[in-house]
């Protein structure tokens, strides 16, 4: 019997979307293309729009609530087993992948970073180079910093090759770690700025030999030879003294050999000959000091408390050299004037052999207050006027200006006879250096200043004119050059100088003077009389 409540097996009952109105259609239009008859919505005939009756048992009511409910399910015949799929763990992704960029770079720089500290243990551990004087335990901790971080960084990049990053990590630190232990030239620790160097036990210990056992392990031959060649020559020639330089860094040679044959006044041809044990003999030649004084200025290079020692039959001295006092100090507390040593290493630079530090410790000093330390940097400054240029000079001179006082009359004689030296020389003073013996009222330069103002007016009449009345005999012996402006300047200083011995003088020039010239006449005239001169009659 069929179901009453089954539709119609020929026909579809379906529901427009847009408006809800139901219709029934044939099976032939499923899946086509329909046009609803009341709103003219076009839509597909499918599952969403076709309606199902529900089934209705006897005795059923139909409510819609009940549209929430399904049927009874059918019961199984038994326990059903499904074997469930077993998975492995999900691999990470840093296994397959290639490493990243940052991996990459790490591992870059640990590689160069490596490679780079070797090499600079390895050549850098010799005399003059970038390590020497670095000590064996610096050096060590250096090495063991780049072998730590450069495995670090070494492990971090290979993250597929752990094992293999940390042998080679270990294996790279190693060899950085040996490396200070097989390469120790050059490995004595500096002292620190302002102590007392550090004096090795053998030094104080050592033996002292006889003057012949010497002579054939020093290798004296070159010392020996000029002393036969200058006994030669006889007369003024001197003789030739030999510096046994021990322990001296060849970075240091030509310094020092500057320096020895300036203070020694010798031969500007001396020679400095390598020995054993980074050991050096110079032989100074042309020597006509005492070898006591010798020794007493090389010895200025020697370590602290250590005394030079002489070898009279040998002509020679022995210098234990102070490699320390050739480092230049903290250049951030070399020119911070608030840090308490600036004074101090400021005055150590000034005394250094070295003409650059010195020249550089002078600029800072001329910016200066002084405070402690003058009497020493005064002399100091005066001492460094002996054969400075006329550059050097004029920076000195400025310095001393700051730095020294009127009670300091060694310090204006050394200003005076560097003038006269520069004048000897035809080179012109720096300004600073008369402008220092102008403000000292230093009238002995008059004479130089004169000749200079003659060459220059324009440039030196104001300093000349500073010299007050000890410069009117001079001044008087150009007011009939032939240079015009020349007469114009010496009569502007008469002016400002001229007493009554210049009344006369000045007045004959009147006939046939310029109009220039009358004006500065007239003008001087007048300046010397209310001086206290009278006008001539």
């Amino acid at each position: 019997m069929a179901d009453p409540h089954e539709q119609d097996s020929e026909s579809l009952q379906i529901r427009c979307p847009s408006c809800g109105q139901k219709f029934k259609v044939g099976h032939d239009l499923q899946g086509r293309m329909v046009e609803c008859g009341t709103c003219e919505t076009q839509f597909r005939v499918n599952d969403e729009t076709i309606l199902r009756a529900k089934k209705f048992y006897p005795g059923e009511h139909r409510d819609p609530r009940l549209h929430g409910f399904g049927r009874r399910p059918m019961e199984a015949s038994g326990p059903v087993h499904i074997p469930t799929t077993q998975y492995h763990p999900e691999p990470h992704a840093v296994a397959f992948e290639p490493p990243g960029a940052q991996r990459t770079i790490a591992g870059v720089i640990a590689v160069v970073m490596m490679i780079s500290i070797a090499l600079l243990l390895g050549f850098g551990a010799h005399q003059g180079r970038a390590l020497d004087g670095v000590s064996q335990t610096n050096r060590l901790v250096l090495a063991a910093f780049a072998g730590v971080l450069g495995g670090v960084l070494l492990i971090y990049a290979n993250p597929r090759g752990r094992k293999k990053a940390v042998f080679f990590a270990l294996l790279f630190c190693a060899g950085l770690v040996a490396m200070p232990f097989i390469f120790t030239e050059a490995s004595e620790p500096l002292a620190a700025t302002g102590g007392a160097p550090r004096v090795p036990e053998e030094a104080e210990a050592a033996p002292v030999e006889d003057s012949e056992k010497l002579a054939k392990s020093l290798g004296l031959e070159p010392l020996i030879a000029e002393n036969l060649r200058l006994a030669e020559k006889g007369g003024d020639a001197g003789r030739a003294v030999g510096l046994w330089l021990r322990e001296m860094k060849e970075s240091n040679k030509l310094l020092i050999r500057d320096h020895l044959v300036r203070e020694i006044e010798a031969d500007p041809d001396s020679n400095l000959y390598v020995r054993d044990r980074g050991d050096w003999l110079m032989v100074l030649s042309g020597v006509k000091r005492p070898i006591e004084e010798v020794a007493a200025i090389a010895g200025k290079l020697g370590r602290s408390g250590k005394s030079e020692r002489i070898y009279p039959e040998l002509n020679l001295v022995e210098i234990v050299v102070d490699n320390t006092a050739f480092v230049e100090g903290p250049i951030e507390k070399l020119n911070d004037k608030s840090s308490p040593l600036f004074y101090e290493l400021n005055k150590r630079e000034l005394n250094s052999i070295d003409p650059d530090r010195a020249r550089r410790a002078v600029k800072r000093l001329a910016e200066a207050e002084p405070k402690i330390y003058r009497e020493d940097i005064v002399r100091r400054l005066a001492q460094l006027l002996r054969d400075a240029d006329a550059t050097d000079a004029g920076h000195i001179c400025q310095a001393l200006m700051t730095w020294s006082t009127p009670e300091h009359t060694f310090a204006t004689a050394a200003v005076v006879e560097s003038l006269k030296r520069l004048h000897a020389e035809e080179v012109t003073p720096p300004r600073e250096m008369i402008a220092f013996l102008v403000a000292r009222k230093e009238t002995s330069i008059a004479p130089v200043l004169d000749e200079i103002w003659a060459k220059d007016h324009t440039a030196w009449e104001q300093y000349y004119g500073e010299l007050g009345p000890a410069i009117e005999p001079l001044v008087l012996s150009h007011l009939n050059s032939d240079s015009i402006m020349l007469r114009h300047s010496a009569m502007r200083l008469l002016g400002r100088v001229g007493t009554a011995v210049s009344l006369p003088k000045i007045e004959a020039l009147r006939t046939g003077a310029d109009t220039e010239l009358r004006v500065l006449i007239d003008r001087a005239v007048a300046a010397i009389s209310q001086r206290g001169g009278k006008k001539f009659e």
